[in-house]
């Protein structure tokens, strides 16, 4: 067999250095600062409330804002824990540059974000607290005051009732026993109530994180203060976007049987479907907060810390009250 010569494969190495060269070029064309665009990832508690959606919203508009990638990935409902930290340790082993967490769990999930921030990888938490510490487990917190929310609450709840005719017994549907973020609004929620002689807390009750679960525990917990086709109660309080649709279905049901409700029902967070609620009288005034700017800053948070700028510890996003007015 006849080998090359040097000069031919001096012609073949420069055709292939060129190739090569070539291919650098175009790459070099398609991203001309050479600066790899980051990818952040939010992994919120739920992904079929409109809650989420809103915040997903607020998250989007932020990346393309800030010229970075989104992965957006999370559980079906805030109830399946084991499901959001395996999504989140997937997330986190995958090559991305930092994750803004909504944990379901505020202490499940301190164990994987430390291991997570111990690797380097910067993780802002929103929505729901974690059990740790800001700027040392975690980037920042970005939410609701959902103490000062829960507050808020049971001052709507104080306002609208003018002259209670049963004792003052309020009536409160809770979300899942895992939930910080309503665990501390509730608790907002009672403290307020228990620092007056008008209103007081007669019954409560935890749900299982959906719609369906809670107008199940509404509808036993009603059931048992509907008395001579009245419902005998001067209050009712609901922690969160399920539990409080969960419970106008409850209320609009023994509504469309002819039992007298006088009792004025306060929500948290809205919906098209708690709005209608509004409209017909059913439920007197909502507590909503912002999902879309908790997104949004959640991901700038993250993205600010990557670029060395200042990031605040704690951000509250606030709340407002709707009212059909």
């Amino acid at each position: 067999m006849k080998l090359p010569s040097l000069t031919c494969l001096g012609l073949l190495l420069g055709t292939v250095g060129l190739l090569l060269a070539g291919c650098g070029k175009k790459e070099a064309a398609s991203n001309p600062s050479g600066v790899k665009k980051l990818t952040i990832a939010v992994v919120p508690k739920a992904t079929t409330h409109s809650y989420w959606k809103s915040a997903q919203a607020g998250a989007e508009r932020a990346a393309r804002e800030l010229g970075v990638n989104l992965e957006w990935q999370g559980p079906l409902d805030d109830s399946k824990v084991a499901d959001q930290i395996g999504i989140f340790n997937n997330l986190a082993a995958s090559g991305i540059d930092g994750i803004v967490l909504a944990p379901c769990d505020d202490r499940a999930l301190v164990s994987h974000v430390r291991t997570a921030v111990r690797r380097g990888l910067p993780v802002a938490i929103f929505d729901s607290p974690l059990d740790g510490k800001a700027g040392v487990d975690y980037i920042n917190f970005v939410a609701t005051d959902n103490k000062q929310a829960g507050v808020t609450a049971a001052e709507t709840l104080l306002g609208l009732s003018t002259a209670p005719a049963f004792g003052g017994r309020v009536l409160m549907v809770r979300f899942t026993e895992g939930s910080a973020s309503t665990r501390l609004r509730e608790e907002g929620f009672v403290e307020k109530l228990g620092s007056q002689a008008k209103l007081k807390l007669e019954a409560q009750q935890f749900t299982d994180g959906s719609m369906a679960g809670a107008q199940r525990v509404a509808e036993t917990l009603l059931g048992n203060y509907v008395k001579n086709n009245t419902l005998e109660l001067d209050g009712i309080f609901a922690s969160n976007q399920p539990t409080a649709e969960g419970t106008y279905n409850a209320l609009r049901a023994l509504r469309d049987k002819g039992v007298a409700i006088k009792a004025p029902f306060v929500g948290f967070d809205d919906s098209e479907l708690l709005l209608q609620g509004l409209q017909n009288g059913i439920i007197q005034a909502l507590v909503v907060q912002d999902p879309d700017r908790m997104g949004y800053l959640g991901v700038k948070s993250v993205v600010d810390h990557l670029q060395k700028r200042a990031v605040p510890l704690v951000v509250d996003t606030g709340v407002t009250v709707k009212t059909k007015k």
